[in-house]
């Protein structure tokens, strides 16, 4: 689902009516919601002159990626003990990077 987002929000932000209306014909596209798809047919009507900016879209995909990215606190290994041992102070949270666009 992150990468036909991603997809979505580079075409709609190169204002590529043809990629915009191929990718919302996708099937995956069922599981945007509403105000996402409609701002998109909008921004492929519009052409490459428009000053409209995907924030719908943008907002949607920024939402998708945190959810998920974030883990819940139970799947951590270090959830059962949140303080350090030897000194009783809380532990740091470690959060796993990963590459851009994968």
């Amino acid at each position: 689902m992150l990468d036909y987002l991603d997809g979505l929000c580079a075409a709609l932000l190169a204002r590529n009516g043809t990629e915009i209306r191929r990718l919302l014909r996708h099937p995956l596209a069922r599981a945007l919601p509403r105000r996402v798809r409609e701002e998109g047919y909008a921004i492929a009507r519009a052409g490459p002159e428009s000053f409209r900016a995907p924030v719908q879209t943008l907002h949607f995909y920024h939402q998708t990626l945190h959810l998920l990215g974030a883990r819940p606190a139970a799947a951590r290994p270090d959830a059962a003990s949140p303080a350090d041992e030897r000194t009783g102070e809380p532990r740091q949270i470690e959060m796993p990077l990963r590459a851009a666009g994968g």
